[in-house]
């Protein structure tokens, strides 16, 4: 059967066409067959019992005769109480089987005679010379004759019909396929044409399968440009942020060769240097762990319990963070949250628990950045993460993780942008670098675990970064 794969739809669907209509074709013309057979049988029946009504009428008051016996194809016999044949038109053949047809019974038998079939029927009457039996008999081969050119006749239409039919069938899947063939003509020029020139699949008025199709494919078409737009901004967007670091770090090895008579300017271009190389492992990172997060949904699932483990690690990373930086002392770091109100055992959070302990890592890193870059002294800088349980109108629930800190805030302009790759403020958020990747990580994480981020300056400074996780029964 692979040459039945290899073949076109409407080929398949052609001849898959023509073999059902075949099959119901020869169904037909057997059943129709059968019935015409079974009516011109019951007419035969009938006309030998009205061949033997007359005879036998007359025996009662005639049994020696004269027999006045009908020609024209009816073949009668009078066979008196004895056996003897007293009057016949039948064949002789047929004759000399009259003893044992008459033994047969009254119902009416099929007897082959030579090249010919008959139908006879035997009646038995009671007369003064003891019971005598009259004998009908029919030729059946005007009813074969009949049959034959009826099927002649039925397997003709039949042949005609299924012709018909599988042309039909040919020209209907020629139509319907046709807007398949459209779209694959225009697939075709959208893979040769520029992303600027590139159309989407036609989608017909139709509310039917090949609708669905188109819209599923534009669908597709929609998200495959979206991703490789994406992918060539971020190799755009890549390379100018690799070329600087780059070049800096050219500048700096250049001065250290040239500062190699004098140790102190020698280690100070050094250590620039290797800042520099750090800037540029912590970018190339967080390129891998946004490929990574883009590349397919997380396979993780987290319990409250966990989430809550993780805020505790997160907090105490944090805090040896702003301990071993000068210039973030002061800076208080703290958590909140509700011992008393957990959720079903059974609900997870759909990252893994190292996911999860990089969004708090990139929010609180931010947020401690933010208020070490404004400057001065931070006697009463906070940050804070609370981590909270919100329950929606349906009955879901989910898990609100909201980082507050006192720093200077974003420009409002900047918040919609601010979880793009490769963004950054001006200003106090951007005392460290990051390449612009932090909070893209964190908006990816959450947009995998069907969750959203929301940015927004508190009063009177400060960000708050909320992030809602749904929580999600296995």
């Amino acid at each position: 059967m692979n040459w039945v794969r290899r073949l076109s739809i409407t080929a398949r669907i052609t001849i898959g066409s023509l073999v059902v209509a075949a099959l119901f074709a020869l169904v037909a013309v057997v059943v129709i067959r059968i019935g015409v057979s079974s009516i011109l049988h019951n007419a035969t029946v009938t006309l030998l019992n009205n061949d033997v009504v007359a005879p036998a009428q007359s025996l009662p008051s005639k049994p020696a005769g004269p027999f006045d016996l009908p020609g024209g194809g009816q073949e009668l016999a009078i066979v008196d109480a004895q056996g003897s044949v007293l009057a016949s038109t039948m064949p002789e053949a047929l004759e000399n089987r009259l003893a044992r047809l008459i033994n047969q019974g009254k119902d009416p038998r099929e007897v082959q005679v030579g090249d010919d079939h008959y139908l006879v029927l035997s009646r038995s009457v009671t007369t003064s010379d003891g019971v005598m039996h009259v004998v009908a008999a029919r030729n059946d081969e005007t009813t074969a004759l009949i049959l034959d050119r009826l099927t002649a006749a039925l397997l003709a239409g039949a042949g005609i019909l299924i012709f018909a039919f599988g042309a039909a069938s040919w020209l209907l899947a020629r139509t319907a396929l046709r807007p398949v063939s459209r779209m694959r003509e225009q697939a075709d020029r959208i893979a040769g044409s520029t992303p600027e020139e590139a159309g989407l699949l036609p989608v017909g008025p139709a509310q039917d399968e090949l609708s669905e199709l188109a819209t599923t494919l534009n669908d597709l078409i929609l998200r495959l440009r979206a991703s490789a737009d994406r992918e060539r901004q971020m190799v755009s967007d890549a390379s100018h942020e690799l070329r600087t670091p780059l070049a800096v770090l050219r500048g700096q090895l250049e001065l250290a060769e040239l500062d190699a008579g004098d140790p102190d300017a020698l280690l100070a271009d050094v250590r620039s240097s290797h800042a520099t190389a750090i800037r540029l492992a912590q970018l190339a990172n967080n390129l891998l762990e946004l490929s990574r997060i883009e590349a397919g949904p997380s396979s993780g699932r987290i319990d409250w319990r966990t989430l809550v483990d993780e805020l505790t690690d997160a907090i105490d990373r944090a805090r040896l963070l702003v301990s071993s930086d000068d210039e973030a002392a002061g800076i208080s770091v703290d958590f909140e949250y509700d011992p008393r109100r957990r959720p079903d055992p059974r609900a997870r959070v759909a990252l893994s628990p190292t996911d999860f302990g990089r969004i708090l890592d990139n929010l609180l890193g931010n947020a401690i950045t933010a208020i070490r870059s404004s400057g001065g002294e931070h006697p009463d800088a906070t940050v804070t993460a609370t981590l909270e349980l919100s329950t929606d109108e349906d009955g879901g629930e989910a898990v609100v993780l909201t980082v507050c800190d006192s720093g200077p805030g974003m420009p409002e302009e900047f918040i919609p942008v601010a979880l793009d790759r490769f963004t950054r403020a001006d200003g106090a958020r951007t005392g460290q670098s990051g390449g612009g990747l932090g909070l893209a990580i964190v908006g990816a994480l959450a947009d995998a675990a069907d969750g959203r981020v929301v940015l927004a300056n508190a009063s009177p400074s400060g960000l708050t970064a909320t992030v809602t996780l749904p929580l999600r029964r296995d």
